[in-house]
């Protein structure tokens, strides 16, 4: 037979009581309470998105607000644009005159005038292939025939006058490629 042996004093063993209105009462208490907690933070939680909808909406009137400021803003600037337009016109029209200011001066020679002179003088075996001006400075680059030929060509300066007062000191002959004579003519004012 066996015997149960307990280890509990009598004060220390709960007690067994049945289930009293006093134990429903609290049992009820605490539901309500719960639920009471879960509706408040359900409250509190549409509270604060109602308050971050405010905050949004807020954003958005300011962020239009910018927006139109802005088209006004790009507006003002299309219409100062064609203002700024006009003024790089005039701008231009004044350094456009005043470079021909510069081209009227007495000390540039006028490519027309020089190329009709050109033209106009006997070059038999010479062929002109670049004419280089700067100012009075002048540059002649051509074919010949012969060596000969582009001192003969050059006597003919004196009868134009575009061509008359200019000395040229320095004549560069070579012989190119195909067999012809190259040469560079300066006036004594440039230097190669």
């Amino acid at each position: 037979m066996k015997r149960r042996v307990e280890f509990y004093q009598a004060a220390l063993k709960p007690s067994r009581d049945p289930a009293s209105l006093t134990l429903l009462w609290r049992g009820s208490l605490a539901i309500v309470l719960l639920w009471g907690l879960v509706f408040a933070y359900a409250g509190f939680s549409q509270h604060q998105l109602q308050q971050q909808n405010r905050a949004l909406q807020a954003a958005v009137s300011s962020g239009e607000a910018d927006l139109n400021r802005l088209r006004e803003g790009l507006a003002t600037l299309n219409r100062l644009q064609d203002d700024g337009q006009r003024e790089r016109l005039e701008q231009n029209i004044r350094a456009r005159q005043r470079l021909l200011g510069v081209l009227n001066q007495e000390s540039f020679v006028s490519y027309a005038t020089i190329l009709n002179d050109l033209a106009r003088i006997p070059w038999q075996g010479v062929a002109l292939q670049g004419l280089i001006l700067e100012g009075k400075r002048m540059v002649l680059q051509g074919e010949a025939a012969s060596a000969s030929a582009v001192p003969a060509w050059i006597l003919g300066f004196e009868q134009r006058d575009s061509l008359r007062g200019h000395g040229f000191g320095q004549l560069d002959i070579s012989r190119q490629t195909d067999g012809g004579l190259g040469f560079s003519l300066y006036s004594a004012e440039v230097t190669p």
